[in-house]
């Protein structure tokens, strides 16, 4: 109400403030055009009859001159008379006044009823800060451009470069159905390339939730087998070979792609865990795996770390690596520290359903007394997760 109230009180102010000059007595006295020839015109007057009576000007001539002078005199008069009593005539009507009185009244009662309607103002207020962040939301415009190529290539289907186009895209906003489609027009009328393939492989291992399957795994190896440094493409393939449990061959792909990988490659500690993992299941000492890698599988800020790459990407890799950990806890429930990753790995992926089930699994393979039992119940109680009471 507060707020309604001052809103409504600056708004009279500021109307009353500018429509003040017009409510004024008399208009303003400003020495106009006529005002001025009327004092120039008597000047003149006062100069003819000098000039007669010192004998300069001849009577004839000064009657002549004072008959001119005193023509333009009158009209000169009027015209000031005219506009001063017709100003004070204007605005000393009571219309006049009741035509402001309207304005000041009807502005603010028009500018509150429009701002009721159609404005917000229980809305918080957004800080500098939060405007300036990267939008978490996805950009219309990239809808409207998506629906437009689609359109266009409805009636073009041969145009490969907006198949091309479009495919990333469509990985991009998650349609791996649709992106796989778009891949494999953009092969059939461009020609395979690294990207493409590696594209396919990536939207068919989105479809398949993770997993390589074997037709995605047949499209890395042909980006690979164009352009063998392809990262991307060698990082599925390894993940593959994890997935198989193909261990002693993962160790070796992973410590390839660890090997050509820059330093800085949003991929390396997933990669680290995910060879230190292979090393330890094939047989191999964990400690010959890269320093900081301390258990296998991916953690909490493995999942953070690939928060760097495209949306795409971040998923596949991070839903295969948890995948690979989930089978093999099903197989080796007694590792503690796995059971915690997992949990933490479907948290950060926003799996609350799949986290809560693997709470539960991991509370029934511990003794409740146990210390792995109570780590794990602590776990659950720092992520709000309940176990299920056993039945005796």
């Amino acid at each position: 109400m507060v707020f309604w109230l001052v809103a409504a009180g600056m708004t009279a102010a500021a109307t009353l403030i500018a429509l003040w000059p017009l409510l004024a007595d008399a208009p303003r006295r400003v020495a106009s055009r006529a005002e001025h020839d009327v004092e120039v015109y008597s000047a003149q007057l006062r100069e003819l009859d000098a000039d007669v009576e010192r004998g300069t000007m001849p009577a004839a001539e000064a009657a002549t001159a004072r008959a001119e002078i005193g023509r333009r005199l009158l009209r000169a008069d009027g015209k000031a008379r005219l506009a001063m009593e017709g100003g004070a005539r204007g605005w000393q009507r009571r219309g006049a006044i009741a035509t402001v009185v309207a304005v000041v009244a009807l502005v603010p009662l028009t500018s509150a009823g429009l701002y009721y309607l159609y404005g917000a103002p229980g809305l918080p207020d957004l800080p500098l800060a939060s405007r300036q962040s990267p939008s978490q939301t996805p950009d219309p415009d990239v809808g409207r451009m998506v629906a437009a190529a689609e359109e266009r290539l409805r009636t073009e289907p041969g145009d490969g470069r907006g198949w091309d186009v479009l495919a990333p895209i469509y990985l991009r906003m998650e349609r791996p159905q649709d992106a796989a489609e778009a891949f494999r027009q953009a092969i059939r009328l461009l020609g395979s390339s690294a990207p493409r393939e590696a594209g396919l492989g990536e939207a068919l291992t989105q479809l398949a939730d993770g997993e390589v399957t074997d037709e995605a795994r047949a499209a890395f190896e042909r980006s690979l087998t164009i352009n063998p440094a392809f990262l991307p493409a060698r990082f599925f393939l390894a993940l593959d070979l994890s997935q198989e449990d193909r261990h002693e061959e993962a160790a070796v792909a992973w410590s390839q792609l660890v090997e050509m990988s820059p330093p800085d490659a949003p991929w390396m500690q997933i990669a680290n865990a995910a060879l230190a993992d292979a090393r330890q299941n094939g047989g191999a000492p964990a400690a010959d795996a890269d320093a900081g890698v301390a258990a296998p599988g991916p953690t909490a800020a493995d999942v953070e770390a690939a928060s760097q790459m495209a949306e795409t990407d971040r998923q596949a890799m991070i839903r295969g690596m948890v995948g690979q950990l989930a089978e093999r806890l099903a197989t080796q429930p007694d590792d503690v520290e796995g059971w915690k990753r997992l949990i933490r790995s479907y948290r950060v992926l926003g799996e609350d359903e799949r986290a809560s089930e693997a709470f539960q699994t991991a509370s029934r393979a511990f003794a409740a007394d146990s210390a792995a039992g109570r780590e794990i119940a602590a776990l659950g109680t720092q992520l709000g997760l309940a176990a299920q009471e056993t039945q005796p």
